[in-house]
C-alpha cells in the first residue's frame, strides 16, 4: 500500500511535467503540418494562378519562385517544430550551419543545376513557349525550374533535364525572332536555261503572301555544278510561327513551278561506257 501511494505520488509530481512535454510535442508536429500545408498552398497559388503576372512578372521565372516560397515556408516550419520541442536556438544555428556544409558537398552537382537555373533566368537565352535545340533535347520549353528545365518535344514526350546540362549546352532558339529565313536547295538539269529558271523562281517567291521582303527580298543563287544537276539556291524570309507547313508548301510550290515549266530536276544517275579495243 505505501508502494502505491508512492508510486501515485510521484505520478502527481511529474503530470505538470508530461502534460506540458505532450502539448509541446503537439505543438511541434502541429507547426510542422500547418507549414506543409501552408507551402504546399502558397506553391500551388503562385504556379497557377495570375497573382504573380499581374506584378511584372512571367510564367519562366514563376516556377522558380514559388519553389523558393515553398522551401523557405517549410525550413521555416522545421525551424518552429524544433525549437517547440526544446532544441536551444543557438545549438539549432550551429547544427543547420554543419547540416548546410555538409549537404552542400554531398550534394554539388545539385548546387551547380540550382546555379545554372539561375543563369538561365537571369540572362532568358530561352523562356517557356519557346522551341528549342541544344544537345541536351530538343522541343518546348516546358518549365525553368529550380533545378531542371523540362521539354516536350515534337513527338509529345516529357523530357526532364538538369539545368547544368541545358546551361553548358549550345542552344539554338527558333523562336526568339518573328522572322526566319527558309533555304531551299533544288537540282535542275543541265540543260536548263538557268536564267529562266531563276526568274521563275525568283517570281515564285515574290508572289508567295507568306515571303516578306524585309530584311532582304528574296533570292536565288546557282551554288554549284553537282554529278548529276546544277544546284540552286532559294532563299526567302518567313514567319517563324508554323514553320514545317510553310515550308513545306515552298518546296510544294516550287515542284509544282518546275514540273509545269518542263524544268527537270534530275535524280543521281550514272552514265557507263564499254570502250571496246
Amino acid at each position: 500500500m505505501d508502494q502505491i501511494k508512492t508510486y501515485w505520488a510521484n505520478l502527481q509530481e511529474s503530470f505538470p511535467v508530461l502534460l506540458t512535454l505532450s502539448v509541446n510535442v503537439v505543438a511541434a508536429f502541429a507547426i510542422l503540418i500547418l507549414g506543409w500545408i501552408v507551402a504546399r498552398w502558397a506553391r500551388k497559388r503562385i504556379r497557377r494562378s495570375k497573382f504573380v503576372a499581374h506584378h511584372h512578372v512571367d510564367s519562366t521565372i514563376r516556377p522558380v519562385i514559388a519553389s523558393l516560397i515553398f522551401y523557405i515556408i517549410m525550413a521555416m516550419a522545421l525551424y518552429g517544430f524544433l525549437i517547440k520541442l526544446g532544441v536551444p536556438a543557438a545549438s539549432l544555428l550551429a547544427i543547420f550551419g554543419a547540416a548546410g556544409l555538409a549537404i552542400g558537398l554531398a550534394l554539388k552537382d545539385t548546387l551547380s543545376n540550382i546555379a545554372a537555373g539561375v543563369m538561365l533566368l537571369a540572362l532568358r537565352p530561352l523562356a517557356v513557349g519557346e522551341f528549342i535545340d541544344s544537345a541536351a533535347a530538343t522541343g518546348t520549353i516546358e518549365e525553368i525550374g529550380l533545378f531542371a528545365t523540362t521539354i516536350k518535344n515534337a513527338e509529345g514526350v516529357y523530357i526532364y533535364v538538369p539545368n547544368r546540362e541545358m546551361w553548358r549546352s549550345r542552344i539554338q532558339n527558333f523562336a526568339r525572332h518573328q522572322n526566319r529565313k527558309a533555304i531551299i536547295e533544288i537540282g535542275v538539269g543541265y540543260e536548263t536555261d538557268l536564267e529562266t529558271a531563276r526568274a521563275r523562281l525568283l517570281e515564285l517567291l515574290a508572289n508567295t503572301p507568306d515571303v516578306k521582303d524585309h530584311p532582304t527580298p528574296p533570292e536565288v543563287y546557282v551554288m554549284g555544278f553537282g554529278e548529276s544537276a546544277i544546284n540552286l539556291s532559294c532563299r526567302c524570309w518567313l514567319p517563324g510561327d508554323n514553320w514545317l507547313a510553310r515550308t513545306s508548301n515552298l518546296r510544294i510550290a516550287i515542284k509544282q513551278l518546275l514540273d509545269g515549266d518542263g524544268i527537270e530536276i534530275p535524280f543521281p544517275q550514272r552514265v557507263v561506257r564499254n570502250v571496246k579495243d
